[in-house]
C-alpha cells in the first residue's frame, strides 16, 4: 500500500513541528521529491520510524534515515548470528549428513540459504568447525545488512537498478567480447 499525498503531509508537518529550527521541505519541490521518494512506503511503518527517530535524534532525518528506519522495523528483530549458528549446529546432530533437505529445513530458510552457500557437507565434515563458524558469522552478518539495504530502496528503483544491470549484462555478452576491445581503442 501506498502513502497517499495527506497521509504524507502529515509526515512532513510532523518533521517541521518536531524540528522547527530546520529549513526541511521549504518549496514544493523539495516536498515533491521527499514525496517520491516516501510514497511507495506504508504510512503507519514511516509514521513510527520517524517517531522512533525524533525520540532519538536531534537533528532531523533525511530521506534515507526514514528509509532505513522503516527497514529496520519491516526487517523485524535482527536473529543474532550465535542463535543461527546454534540451529545449525543442532540440525547437524540431529539429521546428520545424509538427511540434508530435513537439516536444513529444522535451521530455518535464513539459516539454511547460507549453510546452502557455505556447503552442508563441508560443514558437517569439518575437522575445523571454528573455520565454519567465522565464515557462517561473515556471511550472515552480510546477508542481514543486505535484507536491510534492499528494504530501504524504493522498488521501482530497486526494479530500475536491476532491468539496468540486466541490460548491461546483455550488452556485454551480445557483443563477444568487442566491447571491451572498443573501450580500450576509444581511450587511445
Amino acid at each position: 500500500m501506498v502513502m497517499t499525498i495527506q497521509e504524507f503531509a502529515t509526515i512532513a508537518a510532523a518533521i517541521k513541528a518536531a524540528y522547527p529550527a530546520a529549513n526541511i521541505m521549504p518549496d514544493k519541490q523539495s516536498k515533491d521529491v521527499w514525496y517520491t521518494m516516501l510514497a511507495d512506503l506504508e504510512y503507519r511503518v514511516c509514521l513510527n520510524a520517524l517517531k522512533k527517530h525524533i525520540s532519538t535524534n536531534r537533528f532531523p532525518p533525511t530521506i534515507a534515515e526514514l528509509r532505513r528506519g522503516c527497514a529496520d522495523i519491516l526487517a523485524g528483530p535482527d536473529v543474532d548470528w550465535s542463535e543461527a549458528w546454534g540451529r545449525v549446529l543442532l540440525a547437524v546432530r540431529r539429521d546428520g549428513m545424509y538427511n540434508e533437505p530435513a537439516a536444513l529445513e529444522r535451521m530455518g530458510p535464513e539459516a539454511a540459504k547460507i549453510v546452502k552457500r557455505l556447503g552442508f557437507k563441508n560443514i558437517c565434515m569439518s575437522e575445523n568447525i571454528e573455520v565454519e563458524r567465522a565464515n557462517f558469522r561473515m556471511a550472515w552478518e552480510t546477508e542481514q545488512r543486505r535484507r536491510k539495504e534492499d528494504l530501504a530502496i524504493p522498488g521501482k528503483v530497486m526494479q530500475e537498478i536491476q532491468t539496468t544491470y540486466r541490460l548491461q549484462r546483455e550488452n556485454l555478452i551480445g557483443t563477444g567480447g568487442d566491447h571491451e576491445e572498443k573501450q580500450d581503442v576509444e581511450h587511445v
